[in-house]
């Protein structure tokens, strides 16, 4: 899943930012703390309520659910989908669906949850839920994508049937896509209508989110009264956040401030495996698209990353090496390959490549190269990661450019680039399969590289038609190994998620990604 950050929230500098995110959580709590009731919870909420005060990355860019481009909604506990994910395990569960099932995996019955309502008090029912997945795969091209829908049907109240476009397997996985939670779209506000245990009271993406309690949720009460909700792709602004008070919970506080977060006796921090790799993307159909279609290059370029240094130095330990896209020891994790890093191992590929190689410098046509990188600061450690790139990359007469972007999903589609630091989740929903899809399926909304080739399009299509569970690891394992013996791009580490939380919160979880997990849960709570 790709990031985007919002430029409308985007405040000049630092401490601006900082301020930006205090004096909006501020805000909202002033009625509140001036009612003249007994404050208590952090927040000092009216009357004894339980406010908690929560700070996560990407603002929202909408309030619509269905195509708000970050996670900001389903973090919030305000909505469901049909299935979820267990955490531990990433294995899809039951959710708003009691059960379901398939005999050739592309004609569907799912059984519809009884007794459930949404936050304006309207029966989920098979129809709510056919229009609410209708209208995300209208609104989002993503959604229809991943979901590969031909036709939903509600039979009764309880039963409703989907029609996949072809035999598809991976449908169960991919409804648990942030943007195919099930809202109300018949109601005439703004607000998100689910039917989780939080609801919003209101929502300004540009600012904050209220969220109180819905007390007919179907899954148990909630503990807090009250959530009051900002996001702030400014990890510093976060730290700080914590740090004076101004928020109880924040999410993946930057590696550098763990430290001074950890010696705090007031603030637990959490680090936990994650399930995204930072790499290397490369352009395909730039104006270097001839080096980057030489795997030779590509390995040239690899070479010069020090993975080990990428976990030691920029990451401060908070992450393991990776190779390939499915690192670990999942069912789809490849043995990785040998890697030969260093200058001399590099020059060895750019020779091979074809390159100019004179006293240890690479030159093409008889001239320097010259590379164009973009990265972007909303994941602090993938600048450092391009500045080390740029550093490895001088040793052997190789220039690169490092551009900054605020979105860098919109810069990519509009500027020239050759290499682009990124982070995606490659292992989600338990097989790989949407970043497999996304990333080199026809369409793939992070093939911001444009790579096309036919031996991948047809490892892809045998995997995506593959019913047998263990035969679907296999083949996902072969087209991880491929990637990573054609250095496609450079996977290089998978970062660690993190969170800083105040001492009297209970109940919190780190999750290993924010896309596909509620954050905002009922069981928690604040003395």
């Amino acid at each position: 899943m790709t990031e985007k950050v919002n430029t409308m929230f985007k405040p000049r500098s630092r401490s601006a930012r900082a301020f930006a995110v205090v004096l909006a959580l501020c805000m909202a709590l002033l009625a509140g703390c001036s009612s003249g009731g007994d404050a208590s919870g952090s927040a000092g909420g009216a009357d004894g309520e339980k406010v908690l005060r929560f700070v996560t990355v990407y603002p929202p860019n909408t309030t619509d659910a269905h195509i708000v481009n970050a996670a900001f909604v389903l973090n919030s506990g305000a909505v469901e989908s049909l299935v979820g994910i267990d955490p531990e395990t990433l294995k899809p569960y039951p959710w708003l669906a009691e059960s379901w099932q398939s005999d050739d995996a592309q004609h569907w019955t799912f059984a519809i949850r009884p007794g459930i309502t949404f936050h304006n008090g309207n029966p989920l029912n098979a129809e709510a839920v056919r229009a609410s997945l209708q209208h995300a795969i209208e609104v989002n091209p993503g959604v229809a994508a991943a979901l590969k829908i031909q036709d939903v049907q509600a039979v009764d109240d309880s039963t409703l049937t989907i029609t996949t476009e072809s035999v598809y397997p991976a449908l169960i996985s991919n409804l648990i896509h942030q943007n195919a939670v099930i809202v109300d779209v018949t109601d005439p506000g703004d607000l998100p209508i689910g039917t989780g245990p939080f609801k919003f009271e209101s929502f300004d993406p540009n600012t904050e989110a209220v969220l109180v309690r819905n007390t007919d949720y179907w899954d148990g009460q909630a503990k807090l009264d009250r959530i009051v909700m900002a996001a702030n792709a400014d990890a510093n602004a976060r730290m700080l956040a914590i740090q004076a008070g101004d928020a109880d919970v924040i999410y993946r506080p930057s590696t550098e401030s763990i430290e001074a977060l950890s010696a705090d006796p007031d603030i637990t921090v959490e680090s936990v495996p994650g399930n995204r790799v930072y790499h290397l993307m490369y352009n395909y159909s730039g104006q270097n698209a001839e080096l980057w279609n030489n795997a030779e290059f590509r390995r040239g370029i690899d070479a010069l990353m020090d993975r080990q240094a990428i976990v030691d130095g920029v990451m401060a330990g908070q992450g393991t090496v990776a190779f390939n896209p499915f690192p670990g020891d999942w069912p789809f994790s490849p043995t990785p390959m040998n890697h030969p890093s260093g200058t001399e191992a590099a020059l060895k590929h750019f020779e091979a490549a074809g390159l100019d190689v004179k006293d240890g410098k690479v030159f093409k046509d008889g001239q320097p190269l010259t590379l164009k990188v973009v990265t972007y600061i909303a994941r602090p450690e993938l600048p450092l990661i391009a500045q080390l790139l740029r550093d490895s990359a001088a040793k052997v007469g190789i220039t690169m450019d490092i551009q900054v972007a605020d979105n860098i999903d919109e810069y990519v589609e509009t500027h020239e680039f050759d290499i682009m630091t990124y982070s995606l989740l490659t292992i989600t929903r338990g097989d790989g399969s949407f970043f497999l899809n996304g990333t080199f399926g026809q369409g793939g909304a992070q093939n911001h590289g444009h790579f096309e080739n036919p031996t991948l399009t047809s490892m892809l299509d045998a995997y995506n038609s593959e019913l047998d569970a263990d035969a679907r690891n296999e083949k996902a394992k072969q087209i991880a190994s491929w990637l990573e013996a054609e250095a496609i791009n450079s996977y290089l580490v998978v970062p660690n998620e993190t969170s800083a939380y105040n001492n009297r919160v209970t109940g919190w979880q780190t999750p290993i990604n924010e896309f596909e997990f509620p954050m905002m849960t009922k069981d928690l709570d604040i003395d």
